[in-house]
């Protein structure tokens, strides 16, 4: 009874019908994540969803918070879809796709010429030319046996597991996106140039993440390359990770799309900011002025206070557009005083002299860790490797001996045109 349950439990996962109901499934609960932003802050989604305009007429933060759509990749029951679906995929390649596999690797002999009659691609030629057949169809890469007055052969036996492979690589992509999102984790930083960054402003944590508190980053250098149009063409961040005793365990430079490797650690450059400026006064006092950046218009720019008087009464606006090394000081009144470049020396007042050495900039980091990313990537290629093998045809050819002529029939399942020209060459050669 035990053995017949099981039987039963197997054919209803592998029921068709229950795979695309699940992959459909999967695909409305993605759909939906797609939309509502996933992983975000309590204030993100009072602001983006109010009670007072609920979107779509019903949804609300509340709503969001309560059925847990913003933790929809993370949630226990979609992670139940996905193994159900696997399971279906699993049931499916064990009870019918290899069986059917090792039936096609059957040598098939046809005895009948009822059988023969129902091919749709058939022929008669003399039985003296058996052998040329035989020969002319393993020079077409076709593998030929023989019993008795019958003849079989079969080319293409690869294609019929493409479905196998798209299976295989489908549970593949579903366990290796699972150990993502419950292994992985995202860090966002912003690091000042020359300091020490630790991972610690998670953004994304999976259920069982295990973040390294032994590895830490350095920040060397930040530089920012500009077009002759004067706009940025590429920042660069020169990166030492570091473990626990400070001991450097990779430097790399990077930037977009260019990131640091480090077993199942990524550090991706993502941004930079300017956060001040340091100013010598009268070749004496060294001192930062903080710097705020403005975003308008797609254009960005930062602006500090210089104190020029013993009360901080009066002041100068500092304002830079990048990091090319101009800076502009404005009075009170908002009008230019005069623009400088960092080394440069500038007189403010009689007693008064300022020079600005140098930038004190930071640079944006995305830390990241995709325990599953080679196990998903497998997916991909095997899914690549599925499509090549699936346009490869599987043909068979029938002979059945008579007193003085040779039945010979055909079937191909795709590529009828491409077989039936192959089969006349075989008749050809032997007529």
């Amino acid at each position: 009874m035990g053995l017949i349950n099981r039987k039963k439990v197997l054919k209803k996962l592998a029921n068709l019908q229950l795979a695309i109901s699940l992959l459909l499934l999967i695909g409305v609960i993605i759909a939906v994540g797609t939309i509502i932003e996933q992983d975000q802050s309590l204030a993100f989604y009072k602001e983006s969803y109010p009670e007072t305009n609920p979107l779509f007429g019903f949804l609300t933060w509340k709503t969001i918070l309560f059925f847990h759509l913003n933790q929809l990749y993370t949630n226990w029951w979609f992670f139940c879809f996905i193994l159900l679906f696997a399971s279906s995929l699993l049931a499916c390649t064990f009870t019918t796709q290899l069986p059917s596999i090792k039936t096609f690797k059957l040598w098939k002999f046809l005895t009948k010429q009822s059988q023969y009659d129902r091919l749709n691609t058939k022929s008669k030629v003399n039985l003296d030319y058996y052998n040329s057949v035989a020969y002319n169809c393993n020079e077409q890469k076709y593998h030929f046996f023989k019993q008795k007055n019958t003849g079989y052969a079969y080319s293409g036996l690869l294609g019929r597991v493409a479905p196998v492979v798209v299976h295989i690589s489908i549970i593949l992509l579903l366990f290796g996106s699972s150990l993502n999102s419950l292994g992985g984790y995202n860090v966002q930083e912003i690091v000042p140039r020359g300091e020490i960054a630790h991972f610690q402003n998670l953004i994304k944590v999976g259920n069982f993440t295990n973040v390294p508190q032994t590895l830490s980053c350095r920040i060397n250098d930040f530089w920012i390359t500009y077009t002759k149009e004067f706009k940025t063409d590429q920042f660069y961040s020169d990166l030492s990770l570091l473990d626990q005793d400070g001991k450097e365990l990779k430097r790399k430079v990077v930037f977009v799309n260019e990131p640091l490797l480090f077993n199942n650690t990524t550090i991706y450059q993502t941004d930079w900011d300017i956060v001040g400026v340091k100013a010598r006064i009268n070749n004496d006092v060294v001192f930062q002025i903080p710097l705020k950046r403005i975003t308008k218009g797609g254009n960005r720019f930062w602006f500090g206070s210089l104190p020029i008087s013993n009360n901080n009464r009066e002041n100068l606006t500092v304002v830079s557009n990048d990091l090319r090394g101009k800076l502009y000081l404005y009075n009170t009144q908002g009008k230019l005083v005069t623009d400088t470049e960092i080394g440069s020396r500038i007189l403010v007042s009689d007693n008064l002299s300022v020079q600005f050495s140098d930038f004190i900039t930071s640079t944006g980091l995305q830390i990241k860790s995709d325990p599953g990313i080679f196990v998903t990537y497998s997916s991909f290629l095997l899914l690549m490797v599925s499509v090549y093998v699936s346009f490869l045809t599987y043909s068979q050819i029938w002979f059945l001996e008579k007193k003085e002529d040779l039945n010979l029939g055909g079937t191909s399942n795709r590529a009828v045109l491409f077989f039936q020209n192959e089969y006349r060459k075989i008749i050809k050669r032997s007529a």
